[in-house]
């Protein structure tokens, strides 16, 4: 073969083989494209009804997002933010349902402690585990809109959500006061009610509960102690004379006995009968006539 024809076979390998490399490249599979990031669903506090007159026949809670969807159905008709229990005092999760409705219903447990001058001491007071100070007073919260879960007292009414998203309540669940009313409306005794999340189940929430329960009458038991042994202490450190103090004695001496008239009558009887006789006349004095011209 000469020069001339070798030059042209290699020309042709060259053509060639560059088509070769553009045909695999062309037909090489290509890797998937990236997925697209999800999209941050938002949610605008404090909630939404498109429900209309709808009943609402199951309400979904879930205490990690702080959400309770809203269905009725199986068509979900709103969504509404919540604040449950904080976890000193968790909400219990599981299966519930709407055992009772009170629109106006008060706590008869918590609420704000006042003295006696109607300052606030306590704004987290609590029945049983809290002393009032002397003369002091108890007011309690409101749960307007209360929805009952459990026996307990467990439920859904308003409350303040201070950070939306986040636990605050002492085990209910607290509803904005913009989706209370429409819940309440919208939702009958009987009701089902799934909470989900981190939480502690029912039996174990009653167990916790025992447990505080304890702990809050000893406690209560310990500042009742206290404010006793301190009336006592200021009452002996009063005067003598002074009604409210104790009795003084001198050191080494006994008190002296009451004495009693002999014709007195006795302790507790009542009050002798007035007398039928006339009350004897008092005539005023007749002036001394003046002597020796005074």
């Amino acid at each position: 073969m000469n020069p001339r024809s070798s030059l042209v076979v290699l020309r042709a390998g060259l053509v060639l083989g560059t088509v070769c490399l553009a045909s695999c490249q062309l037909f090489k599979k290509k890797p998937p494209p990236p997925p697209p990031q999800p999209v941050k669903e938002q949610w605008k506090y404090p909630g939404e009804w498109t429900g209309g007159n709808k009943p609402i026949t199951q309400i979904a809670i879930n205490v990690d997002v702080q959400r309770a969807t809203l269905y009725s159905g199986k068509e979900v008709v709103g969504w509404t933010y919540v604040a449950s229990g904080i976890p000193s005092f968790p909400t219990p999760t599981g299966e519930f349902k709407v055992l009772e409705k009170v629109k106006d219903k008060v706590s008869n447990l918590y609420g704000k402690g006042y003295d006696k001058d109607g300052k606030l001491v306590n704004s987290d007071f609590k029945q049983g585990r809290d002393l009032l100070p002397p003369g002091g007073r108890f007011e309690a919260a409101k749960m307007t809109y209360f929805m009952r879960l459990t026996g307990d007292g467990v439920g859904m009414h308003i409350g303040p959500i201070p950070r939306p998203g986040r636990r605050a309540s002492h085990g209910c669940i607290r509803l904005p006061s913009k989706m209370a009313p429409i819940l309440f409306t919208h939702t009958a005794v009987g009701t089902s009610v799934t909470i989900t999340g981190n939480g502690p189940d029912y039996q174990s929430y009653l167990k916790q509960s025992a447990e505080k329960a304890k702990a809050n009458a000893a406690k209560f038991a310990a500042a009742k102690k206290r404010a006793d042994e301190k009336a006592a202490a200021e009452a002996a450190a009063l005067a003598a004379d002074d009604p409210n103090g104790p009795a003084q004695t001198a050191p080494g001496t006994t008190p002296a006995p009451i004495t009693v008239p002999p014709n007195a009558p006795p302790l507790g009887a009542p009050p002798a009968a007035a007398s039928n006789a006339p009350a004897e006349e008092i005539k005023p004095a007749v002036p001394a006539l003046p002597q020796n011209g005074q």
